[in-house]
């Protein structure tokens, strides 16, 4: 029995990725249409971006699924909400972060109240704003700052950070969601750009990804991150043209189910479709009162149900509820969920006021723990 089970353990570590190796990677995990991008080089991780709020178990999923217990750094490319979401919940977390980093340029928030500096103050932490010239380190590779180069004053896309990171094992470049005038400045600069791996720019939208651009980098392999249902038109088929044209391989998000896993080795990227590991649900959403501002949930199945990493989001407002670990749901039974607003008794308290809009259409999602929506249910308005 006991070789039985070394020889599965052996088994495991030889099909799962492991960060602790000295091998460049990468997982450009399913969000939809967003970005949360992990790179990981010498046991070292970064991750860049962090999807909506409500892809949070995703996020969760692959870190488990990696390995990863905490980070070395987290970068925000700019303020788009499919690219800040997270920032609150991980900061709220118990995952240790080294370094918080920003694009120096943005518009329409000021520096007090921009979402990175939120979350690495409420951690005692400073953000490290950059842009075009610095460079931080991963392990012994290198995350060079492409752009912005300058200020954009049109939209925050091309305000993105541009990273390029650049190892004994090959080349990664992630482009965040810049756009042509973007490109036009990076390209103009006359750095190095061609590499083994391109994270294309915004979601393989149709203004991004020029053939100059393109003719540059000149991809092995390009991952798209994106939803066709929630971007439809993306990929643009002049994107992939392009890249195709220019030699490149190209992995899709949407595709997947957990994401795609790039390893890179000697300049040669390979990847593979992580598929998300889902059961059958027996949880429903019975009632959403926008009045008492609570939710109703209810165990329609024969066991009872641990709410661990299970969490409710609220399309209006974007609020998201963890619930604690103490939480269990009944065979058969309901539970209640209210909020700081809720007059009267609860089974559990989501720590907020008046989540559900009174007036407007609000839809209440619950989550299963690997960010697989169970069931929603909206406020009758």
């Amino acid at each position: 029995m006991r070789m039985r089970f070394v020889l599965f353990l052996l088994l495991l570590l030889a099909i799962l990725p492991s960060v602790a190796s000295a091998e460049t990677w990468m997982f450009a995990v399913n969000v939809g249409k967003g970005d949360a991008v992990f790179v990981g080089a010498d046991g070292c991780v970064a991750l860049i971006d962090t999807g909506y709020s409500w892809v949070r178990g995703r996020i969760m999923t692959a870190m488990d699924y990696l390995g990863i217990k905490e980070l070395d750094a987290v970068f925000l490319t700019h303020t788009d909400k499919d690219h800040i979401g997270g920032l609150e919940w991980l900061a709220d977390s118990d995952i240790p972060v080294g370094h918080w980093y920003a694009s120096e340029y943005y518009l329409d928030v000021k520096e007090s109240k921009h979402p990175m500096n939120k979350a690495a103050l409420s951690r005692g932490q400073q953000t490290e704003w950059l842009s075009e010239g610095d460079t931080v380190s991963l392990g012994s590779a290198v995350l060079r700052i492409l752009g912005p180069v300058v200020p954009a004053d049109d939209k925050d896309d091309n305000n993105s950070l541009v990273i390029r990171l650049e190892s004994s094992d090959g080349t990664i470049l992630l482009a965040g969601d810049m756009e042509s005038p973007e490109e036009e400045t990076i390209l103009d600069l006359g750095v190095p750009l061609k590499s083994d791996i391109l994270k294309v720019a915004n979601h393989g939208d149709g203004d991004t990804t020029g053939k100059a651009f393109t003719d540059a980098v000149k991809p092995k392999l390009s991952v798209i991150s994106t939803s066709s249902t929630e971007k439809p038109g993306t990929p643009a088929a002049v994107v992939i043209r392009r890249l195709t044209q220019a030699g490149s391989k190209i992995a899709v998000t949407q595709d997947s189910g957990l994401g795609i896993y790039v390893s890179l080795q000697d300049g040669t990227p390979e990847y593979e479709m992580v598929p998300v590991e889902d059961k059958v649900y027996t949880l429903s959403i019975e009632r959403v009162d926008a009045d008492t501002d609570t939710v109703v949930l209810r165990n329609t199945g024969t066991e009872d149900i641990n709410l661990h990493n299970y969490y409710l989001c609220s399309s209006r407002g974007e609020e998201l509820f963890v619930f604690p670990d103490s939480c269990t749901v009944a065979a058969g039974a309901s539970m209640t969920v209210g909020t700081n607003s809720t007059k009267g008794g609860t089974d559990v308290v989501w720590p907020d006021k008046k989540v559900i809009h009174a007036s407007k259409t609000d839809i209440i999602s619950l989550y299963a723990p690997t960010g697989t929506v169970i069931t929603q249910k909206d406020n009758g308005k």
